[in-house]
């Protein structure tokens, strides 16, 4: 594989924004911009890493695609007195003052194809827990394109919800793995998902379920989505760790069994809620509110059991909160978290006792894994060898491995051989669509 740069990565966000409606720096700015961001990466400020937001905002029409209805909580633009060339010294400086996970730098370029950081832009907390799969909705994110430090080496760009691209260390990544949502890994994980939607449907009913047709849907997207943010939860401890799904005991010793089924109820809970809360809003809304006749007054116990439901399903969502930061936690222990396929807590600290190798072993280069190459697992550490060999041995289990760069990689048995995908997507973000040779150049330059 060929070593890129973050010209590299420049050139491949370029050609991508060729195909929007916004104004974007010149080819040569954007080199400078992500090798100033990269060069930034490899600092440390106070003895803490460099991470930080970017975003190319045009300061004479910042929000171009302003909503009629703005939220409260929408992002707003604060231009400093005076701008400052962005610079490696300044980009490091500022980068303790702008949290990425809650503000962003605006920049954007002066009359000489100049980087300029211009301003900072509020309320990036909102468009974060949206993306991290923590909330079920969130602002757009400003600007042509937002560039993110996420870790020594390493600069990621996107497009509002849309995934560019990343430079990870010396490696150009143009799209992430949606192994979750198709293919083999998302194939062992949906029987839990079908018994999840099933056990809800007949406790509240089949015919109070299938009122709404979106809940198998819907179910199914909060069944991986808590399994994406306990992921994340150790990606963020930046020590990496590792996830086994089996429900089977076999080539497993663990350090510390500890039975914790809190997680897969919770989730259940906050479905019935989810159900029985939206039936109530139905009816309140279709009896006596859309078509009230004059004088009609709405049930006090109705609008109470309303009320209820939705506190209950407040306090539920925020137990299910508790119960991933409490399993995400456990990967701070040497070893990995054993959960069944429910998604209950069998032990943490886990050692695989495996030590056969499987025949091969095949990287995918497809989420389906029909495409796949031969890797030796020698070339890899021990969490990923150990996970190999014990997803070889027990073709029903799912394996995640996260490094300590952050990278998170899947592995489970396809047909007979043992298949790991790399650079899967966790974060709510879409691939962005390959670029058309001819699309118009927007550039300012």
């Amino acid at each position: 594989m060929p070593v890129r740069y973050p010209k590299d990565l420049a050139k491949h966000v370029h050609s991508h924004l060729a195909s929007t409606k916004s104004a974007y720096p010149s080819l040569a700015a954007m080199e400078d911009l992500f090798e100033t961001m990269y060069i930034a990466s490899l600092k440390r400020e106070e003895a803490e890493a460099v991470t930080c937001r970017l975003a190319f905002v045009d300061r004479a029409n910042p929000d171009p695609e302003s909503p009629k209805r703005i939220p409260e909580d929408r992002w707003k633009h604060f231009a400093l007195e005076h701008d400052i060339p962005l610079t490696v010294r300044n980009l490091v400086k500022l980068s303790k003052a702008v949290d990425p996970w809650s503000s962003t730098l605006a920049v954007d370029v002066d009359s000489k194809d100049g980087l300029r950081i211009w301003g900072l832009i509020d309320q990036s907390v909102h468009h974060n827990t949206f993306v991290m799969q923590e909330t079920d909705r969130g602002p757009q994110m400003p600007g042509a394109f937002q560039a993110v430090i996420e870790g020594v080496g390493e600069v990621a760009v996107y497009r509002r919800v849309t995934f560019i691209g990343r430079l990870r260390q010396d490696i150009l990544i143009t799209r992430e793995m949606g192994v979750l949502q198709g293919g083999p890994i998302h194939d062992k994980l949906l029987p839990a998902i079908k018994q999840f939607q099933q056990n809800i449907k007949m406790d509240v009913g089949q015919n109070r379920y299938e009122e709404r047709s979106h809940w198998d849907a819907s179910f199914e997207d909060e069944w991986l989505s808590v399994l994406s943010r306990v992921l994340i939860g150790i990606q963020h401890y930046g020590h990496g760790g590792a996830i086994l799904i089996s429900d089977s005991n076999e080539g497993l010793s663990p350090r510390y069994s500890l039975k914790y089924p809190r997680l897969p109820q919770a989730l259940y809970r906050a479905g019935l809620l989810k159900v029985r809360g939206t039936a109530l809003s139905d009816k309140i809304h279709q009896e006596y509110i859309d078509t009230a006749t004059h004088g009609s007054t709405m049930p006090v116990g109705l609008h109470m059991a309303e009320a209820v439901a939705r506190r209950a399903l407040e306090e539920t969502e925020d137990e299910v909160k508790g119960c991933i930061r409490f399993l995400s936690s456990l990967s701070r222990v040497d070893g990995l978290i054993w959960l069944k396929h429910d998604l209950s807590l069998q032990g943490f600290g886990v050692v695989i006792t495996t030590e056969e190798d499987p025949d091969q072993a095949h990287r995918a280069k497809t989420v389906a894994g029909t495409n796949t190459i031969p890797i030796d697992i020698n070339n890899f550490g021990t969490r990923h060898r150990s996970m190999i060999r014990q997803c070889s041995k027990d073709p029903e289990s799912v394996g995640f491995v996260i490094s300590q760069d952050g990278d998170v990689r899947a592995i489970t048995s396809v047909n007979h051989k043992t298949v790991m995908w790399e650079n899967i997507r966790l974060q709510r973000f879409t691939n962005a669509r390959p670029a058309r040779a001819n699309s118009k150049n927007l550039s300012r330059n």
